[in-house]
């Protein structure tokens, strides 16, 4: 029998799902729970050792003599008995041996004057690899969290990367009842750079996959070319939005993909990049088991969807890809091509889609551009010239400093540089225009609906709330007077439209007119139309998610026959 806790079980389940078995206990009641439990689990090979700091020891000399990629585990009381882990921790970080050090409590604070109440939150730089503290599981967020920590936890240990400190907090009852361990916990694979390449493209092949590429910086020749190679090779898309800086083969917007039908989405996705900005993207990748390839030794489970993770550099990984013999080219880039290729954009009201719409048409091809937020979003949806390189701030997906940011890009190029970003974000950091060093390659396209805009197109804000967003969520009503004082006084030549028709006859000319200073073009937008063009858009993915999957049943029956 196990214990009733929840969280002891899925601690117990995620231990045996990645095979860890060897467990050194020291007595107490803290860690009651869970040594009572493990001991009659015979899966575990579990050892006592009264004193913590020789039981840590014990483990150092385990971890070492099974090769230094089998984690053992540790596991102890409460008050100052964790703190005799310390020595030996301390040792296994410097010889890189995965020891894990499972602390547990009964509850989250330490301000209550409890027994055996002490702060684990901080420990040495050079005791652990990696420190988690667990949630008690009492909602399904709560499972999703833990199994997320957990995952972190157990590929770092698993690696052989270092000792890891596992931090649990645990219902205080002794009741033993429960016969089965959960079943909905799975382990994520880990690799280096000796993956079997023909195993993998066995897996892929025929298959409904994909590369899912996030924030990136700026793609080697090189890589692109890998990558794009890999593409054309299985015959699948290459997912990404603008931050990606992907110029190759089989590209595919993620904003443009979600006018599919659900079953016409990957099934396996290779996962490289940092952040992506597009809030949709999690849709695209919903069902999808990802193969995360980082070099950087770092592991990453984006949104929780990562089946096995690659310690190795893109190129590396790609490369070996391109390798081996494909047995069967999957259709499924052709498919998805068609589809997003079919959609026609209807006529749009003066907002952020229309601007970006455009933006995109007249972009010169030799350029970059900076985007932010729901600026970003419409932008997404529209495929840049050949040869511009685009950029966000998605690392954190903040507002904060976006011209200063372009400002850095154009002091070290020569190209045109623009910014595409709301009133906000320029208010927010419109003293920069003033900078003596801002120079006649910065293009900054402003669109001003008088508010953070952002609240009022998203309907979980807006539909409960509406105009009441404008008191103190959006910060409506502090820009209605628009940027032409401030702009002319920093030396720009200024633009503005307020209509449709004013924008349309202006946009080529900002893009790609000859000026003699930086430009500002300022276009005045409601709160409406902005409304009236995201929904606009939404809609195209509503329409067409019937018709992709209709088409996809006819592809599946023909292939039937």
């Amino acid at each position: 029998m196990y214990c009733n806790d929840k969280t002891i079980l899925y601690l117990i389940a995620m231990l045996k799902a990645y095979g860890i078995r060897h467990i050194v206990a020291s007595p107490g009641t803290q860690n009651g729970l869970f040594n009572a439990s493990v001991q009659e689990d015979e899966f575990f090979d579990c050892y006592s050792v009264i004193d913590e700091r020789s039981a840590a020891y014990t483990a150092v000399g385990m971890a070492a003599q099974l090769g230094g990629k089998t984690p053992v585990v540790i596991t102890c009381t409460g008050a100052t008995a964790s703190r005799n882990y310390l020595p030996a921790l301390t040792e296994a970080f410097y010889r890189h041996l995965p020891v894990i050090a499972l602390t547990f409590t009964h509850h989250q604070g330490f301000d209550a004057m409890e027994c055996q109440s002490i702060d684990r939150s901080i420990s040495q730089n050079d005791v652990k690899v990696l420190d988690v503290n667990l949630p008690l599981i009492d909602t399904d967020d709560d499972k999703r969290v833990f199994i997320q920590m957990m995952h972190s936890a157990l590929t770092t240990a698993v690696r052989g990367l270092g000792p890891v400190h596992i931090n649990c907090i645990q219902n205080y009852d002794f009741s033993f009842d429960t016969k089965n361990l959960p079943k909905d916990v799975y382990k994520i694979d880990c690799f280096d750079s000796y993956f079997d390449a023909d195993e993998l493209a066995g897996e892929l092949s025929g298959a409904k996959s994909g590369v899912f590429i996030g924030g990136h910086k700026r793609f080697s020749p090189r890589l692109e070319q890998l990558i794009g190679d890999f593409a054309e090779k299985f015959g699948v898309p290459v997912y990404c939005d603008h931050s990606a800086n992907y110029h190759g083969k089989n590209k595919i917007l993620c904003a443009r993909a979600q006018w599919l039908a659900r079953a016409s989405r990957p099934e396996i996705l290779i996962d490289i990049g940092d952040v992506m900005g597009d809030y949709s993207a999690p849709e695209l990748y919903s069902k999808a088991k990802m193969w995360r390839v980082s070099g950087n030794g770092k592991f990453v489970n984006r949104h929780g969807h990562t089946r096995k993770f690659f310690d190795c550099p893109e190129e590396l990984f790609f490369e070996r890809m391109n390798s081996v013999t494909v047995e069967k080219k999957s259709e499924f880039y052709s498919q998805v091509k068609k589809c997003v290729d079919e959609v026609v954009i209807p006529e749009l009201p003066l907002s952020s889609p229309l601007i970006a719409q455009y933006l995109a048409k007249y972009l010169p091809s030799d350029s970059v551009i900076h985007v932010t937020s729901n600026c970003r979003r419409g932008l997404n949806f529209f495929d840049l010239p050949s040869g511009v390189d685009s950029c966000a701030n998605v690392g954190a997906c903040g507002i904060d400093g976006s011209v200063s940011t372009v400002l850095g890009m154009s002091l070290v190029c020569d190209k045109l540089c623009f910014c595409y970003l709301g009133d906000l974000a320029f208010f927010y950091d419109m003293n920069i225009l003033g900078n003596r060093h801002v120079g006649k390659n910065i293009r900054i396209l402003l669109v001003n609906n008088n508010c953070g805009v952002e609240f009022r197109v998203n309907p979980v804000v807006d539909n409960p709330l509406g105009e009441k967003v404008d008191v103190l969520i959006d910060a409506a009503g502090h820009n209605a007077g628009g940027a032409c004082g401030w702009a002319k006084s920093c030396g720009f030549h200024y633009m503005s439209a307020k209509t449709k028709d004013e924008f349309l006859s202006q946009i080529n000319e900002f893009c790609n007119g000859e000026f003699d200073s930086p430009v500002l073009f300022e276009v005045f937008t409601t709160i409406a139309d902005e409304q009236n063009g995201k929904n606009t858009m939404l809609s195209l993915r509503d329409k067409n998610k019937e018709k992709s999957l209709h088409r996809l049943m006819r592809h599946l029956k023909g292939n039937k026959k």
